[in-house]
């Protein structure tokens, strides 16, 4: 199983932090096949001793890949292959796109607020009308958005727990 690891720590000559070499041999023994999706990767100090790398520069990348959804720990079990990095890096562009969206709709909203009192009384129902479509849209985006990041394990930036809350209330959900 270690093979293909440590193939890959006899290239030296790569720029860049030893941590991102050890994120990418890692990803690709994910790719290979050599560690398969559920299955645990070898422990912190095999790592360390595979690749000859310090036990804190893999604690680094392992925790890294954590963060990108590509692994899971489970304390005293081991850290286990949870998805695919492509399907983790695909899974993280619809969260940043989304995420880009929602702050486009949100500034649209805020400009629709700021010109409604300058609005003639026959567009101030179109006005509104406008802003309660508005809001909707950005409630089902938002929605969406904070159920990806649940998928990936993470908590919704724009308003934590709380952002997770309205957006339960504005679905009509309790969480």
């Amino acid at each position: 199983m270690a093979a293909q690891c440590t193939e890959g720590a006899a290239v030296t000559g790569k720029i860049g932090p030893e941590y991102q070499r050890l994120i990418g041999r890692i990803r690709a023994s994910i790719t290979s096949g050599e560690y398969p999706l559920g299955q645990a990767i070898p422990s912190t100090a095999a790592l360390a001793e595979i690749t000859g790398l310090s036990v804190p520069v893999v604690r680094r990348a392992v925790g890294q890949l954590e963060t990108d959804g590509i692994l899971e720990g489970h304390p005293g079990k081991g850290v286990f292959v949870r998805t695919m990095p492509e399907e983790a890096d695909s899974e993280r562009q619809d969260i940043k796109t989304l995420s880009k969206q929602v702050s486009a709709l949100q500034e649209q909203f805020r400009e629709l607020a700021e010109r409604m009192p300058a609005a003639q009384d026959g567009n101030l129902v179109r006005i509104a009308a406008d802003l309660e479509n508005l809001q909707e849209t950005v409630g089902r985006i938002e929605v969406n958005l904070i159920d990806l990041y649940g998928k990936m394990g993470h908590d919704y930036p724009q308003g934590g727990a709380q952002g997770t809350k309205k957006a339960a209330v504005r679905r009509g959900q309790a969480r």
